[in-house]
């Protein structure tokens, strides 16, 4: 079984702390002993500013932060251009006794303005 949500539209966020990502929440079902492979697609995301911009990637599970993260930032301080940067995260999530709610989220590193104007994706995968 699959799980799949996806974004429209432009979005951003300047936000230093992790913020949902709009469009981007599966519920993954009950299921004890499995766990689930759930994937944060962001093929095109690029960040604006001028200290040494870049964004970060996340997922919380009801709630709860998990501790493992994706992110990018260009090489310079002031970037020319700013340039695209796929990301993609992967993470194991063990199902339990109840429906548990995944929520994508974001964060701009360092005062930059993270910014994905083409389709993202957020998937769960379970057998």
């Amino acid at each position: 079984m699959a799980l799949y949500a996806q974004t429209s539209g432009t979005l951003s966020t300047n936000s230093a702390s992790f913020t949902p990502i709009n469009g981007l929440s599966i519920t993954l079902p009950e299921g004890v002993g499995i766990t689930s492979i759930v994937i944060l697609n962001v093929p095109f995301p690029y960040a604006e500013g001028n200290n040494t911009p870049g964004g970060s990637f996340g997922i919380t599970v009801n709630g709860v932060m998990s501790g493992v993260v994706a992110g990018f930032t260009y090489n310079e301080g002031t970037p020319a251009s700013f340039g695209r940067v796929p990301t993609t995260l992967v993470v194991g999530v063990p199902l339990g006794n109840a429906a548990q709610t995944v929520q994508a989220v974001w964060s701009g590193v360092r005062g930059s303005t993270v910014v994905i104007d083409t389709p993202a994706t957020l998937t769960a995968i379970m057998s």
